[in-house]
Formats: structure tokens, C-alpha cells, sequence
């Protein structure tokens, strides 16, 4: 069969926006679309505009009616019944249906995955991991997701729910996070954290700069790298740390999983060597070196379109099964 006669429809649901797109199984992405998520309207209505926006585009591209769908979704779901138990980026969302409902009214075979799940899978068949077996990926972004492959399978456990890699604790007296445990990855080095690290330090002597880079506003994550990039010491500080956390939990993984490669994407990871040096001097302190000598740190390739990518390649065959 002609690689063309294989595309499918890759949806991104996110807060914000749903984007659709056709990818092939070389990695041509085209026909995208987008339209605003609008979540306040309920599940239904969010439903209702995914398959408006897939059918369309389907339409467009000339799709034939066995062309799958690939759903990036935020989670927790159950990947086995494409069901969404609760997503804090949805409000109202518990227990929907969204494989089936979309599959009901696209008339076409539909698999939902984790978007961190779906991110791995992209980066191993189109990104920097093409080729690569064994990989981890982390998402560090306003919060931190993660997805796990070993031998080419996803590792998400028995319903779907495993390599929630942002809520590994790295600190057992750590700071509290947004899931309610205590010194997980996330409350280090998500953006909200790294946000309010430097909200209370600009509250000191030592947060003049910050507060500045801050406009003398909220200060934000992108505040933090912006003083950091200017020389701040206290911002470096701030980064350090993160970068610290960073590193002992990429250690853990390494042990856990043994990595041919380490994929980090997500817009934390946009502040660079600043965050990333401190978490490379790290890993050696929490990793057996025989682990860690095959294993390689990239930054992501496929930037913004990582869910897109991530979910055609669930729809093309990288589900909990393949």
C-alpha cells in the first residue's frame, strides 16, 4: 500500500485550542486546522467541534473513510475505552467518553492516548528518537508529563495511567505540589513552580531583578529565565535548583528504564543550558554509570506540533498494544 494511502487525522485536544492535521507515515503534516476549544461549554460541545473540525479536514485532504484518528489528549484516561476520567485543563470533564464519541460521529476507528504518552511515541517514529527503542520524554511545561517506551511498547501500566514522571518525588520534605503529594519533579521545575519560587523571592532584597523582569507584575516562569539570562544570581539560583530536581529524577529513570535517549520538550525547557546544565552535573550523583553511558539528553524536535506528531503516530499503529 502507497505510503500516501496510509495518512491519518491527528487531533491535539488542549485548553485552549483543538487542532487537527494530516500526517503521513513519513511525517508530512498537512492540512492543519485549528478552532478554540472553548471548554466552558461542556463536553459535548467540545465533542461536537472535534468532529466538525475532523471531518473537515478529512474532507479536504480527501480522506478515504478507513483513514484512522489519533487522539493527544490531556489525562488521566483509560486508553483501552478512549474514556477521560478528569482533566484540570477541561473543567466539568470526568468520565467522558471521547473515543467513542468521536469515533460515533466521524465514522471512523479513533484511539485516545495521554498527550505525554502520545509525545514519546511522536519524537521514537518522527522526532530526534527516530530509530531509538528505549526512550523517556518529558514534557516540562506549565506542568510536567512524561511518557515511557521500552522495546517500541508503551509503558503506562493496567488502565493506562503509569509514567506520570512529573509526580516522581525527588524531595521527600519537598514543596507541596498541585496533585496534593509532597516533592514531586512538577513542584520543582513546572513552570508554576519555577513561577513561585521567584514570586517569593522577589518579595526579598535579592529579588530586585526578577521583579523587574516581572514589570513589577506576577512573576512568571518566563520572568525567572529572563532574569537568569540577564546575570541574576538569584534567578540562577532559582533555576539551579529546578535543574537539580531535574536531574535526580532523569537519574531515577535512568536506573528504572535504562534509556537509549532522554527527550526533553515543553516550554521550561525553552530557558535552555540554564536549566539543563544543572541537571546533567546532577544525574551522575543519582544514576549507575553503566545506565547513564548509553544514554543521550536531546531537546525535542518537533517543537509545537509535538502532540500532532505524537498522535498520528498512535493512530498509525504506536497504541498500548502495538
Amino acid at each position: 500500500m502507497a505510503s500516501e494511502d496510509r495518512r491519518v487525522l491527528a487531533v491535539d485536544l488542549g485548553g485552549t485550542n483543538i487542532r487537527v492535521a494530516v500526517v503521513s507515515p513519513t511525517g508530512d503534516l498537512t492540512h492543519r486546522q485549528a478552532i478554540a476549544t472553548d471548554a466552558k461549554d461542556g463536553h459535548k460541545a467540545v465533542i461536537g467541534r472535534m468532529v466538525d473540525l475532523v471531518n473537515a479536514v478529512a474532507i479536504d485532504a480527501g480522506l478515504s473513510a478507513g483513514a484512522p484518528v489519533g487522539v493527544a489528549s490531556p489525562g488521566p484516561l483509560d486508553p483501552n475505552t478512549g474514556v477521560v476520567l478528569f482533566t484540570p485543563n477541561l473543567p466539568g470533564w470526568r468520565d467522558v467518553p471521547l473515543g467513542p464519541s468521536l469515533s460515533d460521529g466521524t465514522r471512523r476507528r479513533v484511539s485516545v492516548a495521554n498527550d505525554g504518552n502520545c509525545a514519546g511515541l511522536g519524537e521514537m517514529r518522527f522526532g530526534v528518537a527516530r530509530g531509538a527503542k528505549n526512550l523517556v520524554y518529558l514534557a516540562l511545561g506549565t506542568g510536567v508529563g512524561g511518557g515511557v517506551i521500552s522495546n517500541g511498547h508503551l509503558v503506562d501500566g493496567i488502565r493506562g495511567f503509569g509514567a506520570e514522571l512529573g509526580h516522581t518525588v525527588v524531595a521527600l520534605d519537598g514543596p507541596r505540589c498541585t496533585c496534593g503529594g509532597i516533592g514531586c519533579l512538577e513542584s520543582f521545575v513546572a513552570g508554576w513552580a519555577i513561577g513561585r519560587e521567584g514570586q517569593l523571592v522577589a518579595t526579598t532584597a535579592d529579588g530586585e531583578a526578577i521583579l523587574a523582569a516581572a514589570g513589577g507584575g506576577t512573576v512568571s516562569a518566563g520572568a525567572v529565565a529572563a532574569a537568569a539570562k540577564a546575570g541574576d544570581r538569584a534567578a540562577i539560583t532559582i533555576l539551579e535548583r529546578a535543574g537539580r530536581a531535574l536531574g535526580a529524577a532523569i537519574g531515577s529513570f535512568v536506573n528504572i528504564f535504562n534509556p537509549e535517549i532522554v527527550v526533553i520538550g515543553g516550554g521550561v525547557a525553552g530557558m535552555g543550558e540554564v536549566l539543563l546544565e544543572p541537571a546533567r552535573r546532577a544525574i551522575p550523583q543519582f544514576s549507575f554509570v553503566a545506565n547513564r553511558s548509553c544514554m543521550r539528553i536531546e531537546l525535542s524536535s518537533l517543537g509545537d506540533d509535538t502532540a500532532l506528531f505524537g498522535a498520528a503516530a498512535l493512530a498509525l499503529g504506536g497504541s498500548i498494544n502495538a
